[in-house]
């Protein structure tokens, strides 16, 4: 593992830009609108979730099997594969690389319980799960450490001095940002830094008194940091946007949208 995140394969290998992901779902876009496809996204993470729970893993697991899961679909279209054996997989691999293993057998017993109300169970054996692992392994390049927003915001918080309700408030803004795409696109510190201001911006930030953060104008303190506030921006735009889709989403839309981009006939090229 990288000793820091600037010299780990993440940083190297897997930044990416945005006509990259503009690219990698072109396909899926020729059947459905790009809210459609955003919400059909949000609702394979909310799977994750879902079976995370049922396994009860710790949100770093669950964290980095939602970056296994995007990292896939650059490279991959949603109506071309099994979203569901994706996520599986993408969870059980997260549970081994984080160090915290379940059994092949629990996760896949597990999610034919967690997916009985929407898919009638979960359609695979162990086997398959241990099939598809290879393939998967073989889109992630094998670059399996992965850098999570938790450490910095922590560190960041710790050292303004902020209270524990702030700190799980921008924790939750973490979690939310991994139904946006920009885990992909920027590095960790970043999506904090971004999630530590909207915190403060939605006054949810409560300092201890005489703390760094008690002492200081925030605002002054994010204008001081050696960032570009171009970026911090973007990344907190991202987020709200995502709340924005969210407060349209219904899960009970989804099977039935879900279908609909996966049954969709291909168009017919014109033979005149």
């Amino acid at each position: 593992m990288a000793a820091n995140y600037w010299v780990s394969t993440q940083k190297n290998h897997w930044l990416l830009d945005r006509w990259t992901l503009t690219q990698s779902r072109e396909e899926d876009l020729k059947y459905i609108s790009e809210s459609d496809y955003i919400k059909i996204k949000i609702w394979f993470c909310h799977l994750i979730q879902k079976l995370a729970k049922r396994l009860q893993l710790k949100q770093q697991v669950v964290a980095t099997a939602f970056v296994y899961f995007k990292r896939f679909y650059t490279k991959n279209s949603l109506r071309m594969t099994d979203p569901l054996l994706v996520l599986v997989t993408c969870v059980y691999l997260a549970t081994k690389i984080e160090e915290c293993p379940v059994h092949i057998k629990v996760v896949t017993q597990e999610a034919k319980q967690a997916f009985q109300v929407d898919f009638g169970g979960f359609p695979y054996d162990s086997s398959k799960v241990a099939e598809f692992e290879f393939y998967l392994l073989e889109e992630l390049e094998f670059y399996l450490i992965v850098w999570h927003p938790y450490r910095s915001l922590t560190h960041i918080c710790q050292e303004l001095g902020m209270k524990e309700q702030g700190l799980q408030f921008a924790w939750f803004i973490v979690n939310d940002s991994f139904r946006t795409d920009v885990c992909l696109l920027h590095p960790p510190h970043m999506i904090a830094l971004a999630a530590l201001y909207l915190t403060i911006v939605l006054n949810h930030a409560d300092f201890v008194p005489g703390s760094l953060g008690d002492r200081t104008d925030m605002r002054q303190w994010f204008a001081d940091l050696n960032i570009q506030v171009e970026t911090l921006v973007e990344i907190t735009q991202e987020i709200l946007s995502i709340y924005e889709v969210w407060a349209d989403w219904k899960e009970e839309k989804m099977l039935s949208l879900w279908k609909e981009l996966k049954n969709k006939p291909s168009p017919t090229k014109s033979t005149t």
